[in-house]
């Protein structure tokens, strides 16, 4: 990186791809500096960033990537800073998961590696009252568990590799303002999910992808406010719940690379609605077909896979 960025004080915003080095650049004199983006060129290659760099005053958005990720949180109270993806976290040390050092955080990407996690690495987590969006996903990790709580005010949740049990969905789906849910890569394991009463009750978009799971034990009542389901590589899934007709909010029935069977219980479920008067149902099998591109650019961001 060339040495002269490092005396734009006045910088506001940097974006930086390279393979070269950044961990002796002297970042902390941005002290101007809101949004910092760094990445590498190649997923090869993993840059080594400064241990300070997320004690610069004002920043308010930090992306960087999932294998070159900062796993250092300010020495500091940082209340400016509003989004911090990825952030790396390991089992060496529980102290680095002080998220009261980042009090107001809306959006924060959480990248797990390393040794096994103490059962409290993340409660920090429940101190986040602003945290709208949190996505997790674990690399080499012997085992993984959810925080006791999550901030209440979470909306968007993505959890990848995660390898958790099915039973630990209750602690999501008592989150009250969740309206997006993504289980990507194993998220969730075992052939058995039976969902509770009173949970998931505002959830608009569900996404499964990767799943060994064989039976859904669910009803219309779990999912009252349903629009879009998504399900990717779910190949041991054969039929959807039993009277999904009954969730009238029901937009779209995505499938990839699913069973047939799954497909007809899917076209099942929107001709029973038909039958009831409900036209709005799109079923969209995608296994051999591109996505259609005439979908809103507000929806394409929002429901971004």
């Amino acid at each position: 990186m060339p040495s002269e960025i490092e005396n734009l004080v006045h910088l506001r915003y940097f974006a930086l791809t390279t393979i070269g080095s950044v961990c002796n650049s002297q970042l902390f004199k941005l002290k101007s500096l809101q949004t910092l983006i760094l990445s590498a060129w190649t997923k090869e290659y993993q840059l080594q960033l400064p241990c300070d760099v997320l004690d610069l005053p004002w920043l308010r958005h930090v992306r960087f990537d999932k294998g070159s990720s900062s796993f250092y949180l300010p020495d500091l109270v940082q209340k400016n800073l509003q989004t911090l993806s990825w952030f790396k976290v390991t089992g060496r040390d529980s102290r680095t998961t002080n998220f009261t050092k980042v009090p107001n955080l809306k959006e924060l990407g959480i990248y797990i590696e390393g040794e096994v996690l103490p059962n409290n690495a993340l409660d920090s987590l429940a101190e986040l009252h602003q945290l709208e969006k949190l996505k997790v996903k674990t690399g080499r990790v012997e085992r993984f568990n959810l925080p006791i709580c999550f901030p209440s005010n979470l909306k968007q949740l993505t959890l990848s590799n995660t390898y958790l049990s099915w039973e630990d969905m209750d602690i999501i789906g008592k989150l009250p303002n969740l309206d997006l849910l993504k289980l990507k890569d194993f998220a969730f394991c075992g052939p058995e999910w039976t969902p509770k009463d009173g949970e998931f009750l505002q959830l608009r978009f569900f996404l499964i992808e990767h799943s060994d799971l064989e039976c859904w034990n669910a009803n219309a009542n779990h999912f009252p406010v349903l629009e879009r389901l998504i399900l990717r590589y779910c190949l041991d899934l054969e039929n959807l719940p039993n009277n999904f007709e009954e969730v009238y909010t029901l937009r779209l029935i995505e499938l990839d690379n699913c069973c047939s069977s799954l497909v007809t219980s899917a076209m099942e479920i929107q001709q029973a609605q038909r039958g009831l008067g409900y036209e709005g149902l799109v079923v969209r099998d995608v296994t051999k077909i591109e996505l259609p591109t005439n979908e809103s650019s507000k929806e394409r961001s929002e429901y971004a896979i």
